[in-house]
């Protein structure tokens, strides 16, 4: 049995699902106010990146490659998925 990674090849399609899911603002953390308090603050991954690579801050800026390679990973997953039922579904109905 062989196994294909074919499925991770840069494609328009996975390229412009990962970014988009990269620019949503899902990470979020708790502040706390200088007057008391706490209020939550919604972070962009590639806003993150670009300020890592801006103060040279290589730790983060590393881990925050690593989290977008993890997200391209799932986006050409779920899009390998999707378009192996869609094909499924095309040829079952042609038939």
């Amino acid at each position: 049995m062989r196994i294909s990674l074919d499925f991770l090849k840069p494609r328009l399609l996975n390229t412009i699902l990962a970014i988009v899911v990269f620019s949503l603002p899902f990470l979020r953390e708790r502040v706390m106010l200088p007057e008391g308090g706490y209020e939550v603050a919604h972070y962009r991954p590639i806003f993150l990146l670009a300020s890592y690579l801006q103060m040279q801050d290589w730790y983060p800026f590393l881990l925050m490659v690593g989290f977008l390679l993890i997200i391209y990973l799932a986006v050409s997953i779920v899009t390998a998925v999707v378009i192996v039922l869609i094909k499924r579904s095309y040829v079952k109905n042609k038939r």
